[in-house]
């Protein structure tokens, strides 16, 4: 018959089939935020806000994904009652 398999696929082997230097629209796939919210964060004044990104001439940006793994870490917020137990 017709057989369906189902394949999980981890973490790591989810990141490893993204490519290293995304486009914008890739970026906003991988973070799950908007295309708009991640232009939003490399247009603020306020310095450090975003993920850093690369600009290759006036309109062309490309985000590593190192870089948005790393942005998105710094974004862990323990909560008080967290520290509590630990």
């Amino acid at each position: 018959g017709n057989t369906r398999h189902l394949c999980l696929i981890t973490d790591k082997e989810k990141s490893s089939t993204e490519p290293v230097y995304m486009t914008p629209p890739q970026a906003a796939e991988y973070t799950g935020l908007s295309e708009s919210y991640l232009a939003k964060l490399r247009m603020t004044t306020v310095y450090g806000s975003g993920p850093k990104f690369i600009r290759l001439g006036l309109r062309a940006i490309r985000h590593r994904r190192a870089d948005l793994d790393d942005w998105m870490v710094s974004k862990t917020v323990v909560t008080q009652a967290a520290k509590r137990i630990n």
